[in-house]
């Protein structure tokens, strides 16, 4: 019986490994443009792009373990149910259930590495792989502009221009967005621009016919028209590396996230006890309350002024209540996003390793229906299945960041789903020798293929 365990393990990892390496590779096809791009037209070293390379791996890997699992399981399960080893072993008085047990044990074990790798490899190699690429974006600035499309990469800046002539590099109605920490963000436009080289590790975009829009830290708007103005942006041909402490979501582990989802719910509540007491409270007294912090005690008593110009007053008290209460009320709105933002990755990175598990559930009997081992046909059944999963997954990932699902439930429902359909296949396979009729769906599909296309052909 060992032996049997041991022989499908073997039968397993092959065709697993081969299958996650084809699905990564799909995946790479999308970056790969970008990466020759890098090489080409600003220069990057091929070091340094076989580091970005290497960097954008993991979150690769994260998600073509379980779809390698199912493909492996498929063609595992497949060639030994159309090489006649199953019935041989169900003839032996063998359940199946020895051939899914060492396959479970394998998923448990890539499940348990995935969820590690989640939490202690991939938020590392994904900070370390944005920081990279800004410091690449910073190499040749020019290279990034792209009409229409905003450049995020320049350290400080976000850039888009409407057209660009890339013969001359002058650039048509450029729009800036300055972002120096510690200082009031302003935004710059102009009718025209270029980029002049000034030395090795600086350039300037010279900018004409424009205004200059800032926002003062004592909140004053004031606006600037220039005809030239100059905006000097470091860059450096060797790569200069920065370490940014800020990090995303895709950057986090569960437990820095759990903490970030803890102080928000905190806030959050804080907010929302503010909100209940105003609301529970007399208007009068919130009046009094609002209207000393506003210094409106310092207006003249009612009976020295006239009607008109008390309703003003309180016309104007009670917009700026009415405002206090809007912004409290986004405010703790603009919380519960975060929340839930949080809340969803969290669970993805333990739910999406579990599909390890469902995807066993679902391969075996479907192994056991195709009856043919080629990766063909397994690649081709996997796909479709994920297909499914991941819809289900972008689905519910969408209607948790809108607040209308529970983060939990939007995670978990593809394991749930498939997972229930797979035992149900699972224990059908161990009383049944064809779980799942493929081939006679296969021969309805067919037949009704050929009466439309023989109807048609009649008319």
């Amino acid at each position: 019986m060992k032996k049997l365990q041991v022989y499908t393990i073997k039968e397993f990892f092959p065709p697993f490994l081969l299958s996650a390496g084809i699905f990564t590779f799909v995946m790479l096809l999308d970056k790969l443009l970008d990466l020759l791009d890098m090489i080409v037209s600003k220069g990057v070293p091929v070091r340094t792009v076989v580091e970005v390379f290497l960097l954008l791996l993991p979150s690769m890997v994260a998600v073509v373990v379980p779809m390698g699992v199912l493909a492996g399981v498929l063609m595992a399960v497949g060639r030994m149910e159309s090489d006649l080893e199953v019935t041989a072993m169900k003839a032996s008085g063998i359940s199946i259930f020895m051939m899914v047990k060492p396959l479970m044990a394998a998923a448990l074990l890539l499940a348990g590495t995935m969820v590690l790798f989640n939490n202690y490899v991939l938020p590392d190699a994904n900070h370390m792989a944005k920081n990279l690429l800004l410091d690449i974006g910073s190499m040749h600035p020019a290279a990034r502009i792209i009409p229409g499309m905003f450049v995020e990469d320049i350290e400080n800046y976000r850039i888009i221009v409407e057209d660009k002539d890339d013969i001359t590099g002058e650039l048509y109605n450029v729009v800036i967005h300055e972002r120096v920490p510690g200082t009031p963000g302003r935004t710059i436009t102009a009718r025209r621009g270029r980029m002049e080289p000034m030395s090795a590790n600086r350039f300037r975009l010279v900018l004409m016919e424009g205004q200059m829009h800032e926002l003062s830290a004592a909140g004053e708007y004031n606006k600037l028209d220039f005809e030239t103005y100059t905006v000097e942006i470091i860059r450096s041909e060797e790569l200069v590396r920065q370490d940014r402490e800020s990090r995303g979501d895709r950057e986090l582990s569960a437990g820095q996230m759990r903490a970030l989802v803890d102080s928000l719910e905190s806030q959050a509540r804080a907010l929302e006890d503010s909100l209940q007491r105003l609301g529970s409270r007399p208007l009068l007294a919130i009046a009094g309350d609002t209207a000393a912090a506003a210094g409106l005690d310092r207006f003249p008593p009612p009976d020295s002024v006239d009607a008109r110009t008390w309703f003003n007053m309180s016309r104007n008290f009670l917009a700026q209540l009415s405002g206090n209460l809007g912004i409290l009320a986004d405010r703790k709105a603009s919380l519960l996003r975060s929340i839930s933002r949080y809340s969803v990755e969290i669970h993805k990175k333990y739910s999406i390793p579990f599909a390890c598990i469902v995807f066993v559930l679902l391969g075996v009997p479907l192994g056991l229906s195709t009856r043919k081992g080629s990766a063909g046909i397994a690649l081709g059944v996997s796909l479709l299945v994920i297909l499914v999963y991941y819809l289900f997954l972008i689905a519910g990932e969408q209607l948790a960041d809108r607040r209308m699902m529970p983060p939990f439930f939007s995670m978990w429902l593809p394991n749930i789903v498939l997972g229930a359909f797979g035992v149900v296949l699972t224990l059908r396979s161990l009383h049944e020798g064809n779980p799942l009729p493929l081939g006679r769906v296969a021969g309805v599909l067919r037949s009704f293929g050929d009466r439309l296309r023989g109807r048609t052909g009649g008319e």
